[in-house]
């Protein structure tokens, strides 16, 4: 087995963990490679992946295309719900970006799943944009408390930054934090901030090095 389909294998291996099957072009782009490979459909040949309309899966999984289609119905009404909630965070002036992560940005969401944010505050000021934006969930009756088991729809506010700490430690530099910063959705943003954060964090391209906006 040669290197291109080996990463091709490993990719919809890693892919399937979350009964997630890609297009194409979701391949192409989250190939996981340090490396940039550009390949084409005809050059994907083992037989241990199936392809059946745009997708492509594990050979036996084809049941999660039908889960894939599933999700992406709950998960469109889950961003509706974001973008709502996101119109009043933005009234904080020190806020620079909110982004939708996890499995919600690639619309692959349960109907009970709740939603994550990720935000990007004005320099010293995270600890004030974060109490602000937790008495403003609060009044919305969003805010996914930590004892809560009923999470459906609720916001989390997963990760907090400021603009002047935008790199990931280390420690966090794997293959599932450069996808969560890879396939993240932008829901407001000023000056270009996902530009920045993602310069910030150019290690991503040692694990798919394929990617691009």
């Amino acid at each position: 087995m040669d290197s291109l389909q080996k990463r091709i294998l490993k990719t919809l291996v890693y892919a399937d963990i979350f009964d997630y099957p890609l297009t194409f072009n979701q391949l192409e782009k989250f190939l996981i490679t340090s490396q940039k490979k550009d390949f084409k459909i005809g050059d994907i040949k083992l037989k241990e992946i199936a392809k059946k309309g745009n997708y492509f899966f594990l050979r036996g999984k084809e049941k999660i295309i039908k889960e894939r289609k599933r999700k992406e119905k709950y998960a469109d009404r889950k961003l509706k719900i974001a973008q709502q909630v996101v119109r009043v965070l933005r009234l904080i002036p020190f806020i620079k970006m909110v982004a939708v992560t996890g499995n919600l940005a690639m619309r692959n969401a349960n109907q009970e799943d709740d939603i994550d944010f990720l935000i990007i505050t004005q320099r010293k000021r995270l600890w004030l944009s974060r109490f602000l934006a937790v008495v403003l969930l609060e009044l919305l009756g969003k805010r996914r408390r930590p004892e809560e088991k009923e999470v459906k729809d609720k916001i989390c506010l997963n990760m907090f930054l400021d603009e002047d700490h935008l790199e990931m430690s280390e420690k966090q530099q794997n293959l599932f934090s450069a996808h969560e910063i890879l396939q993240l959705k932008s829901l407001y943003e000023k000056d270009k901030f996902y530009d920045k954060f993602l310069d910030q964090n150019r290690w991503v391209k040692k694990f798919l090095a394929n990617w691009k906006k």
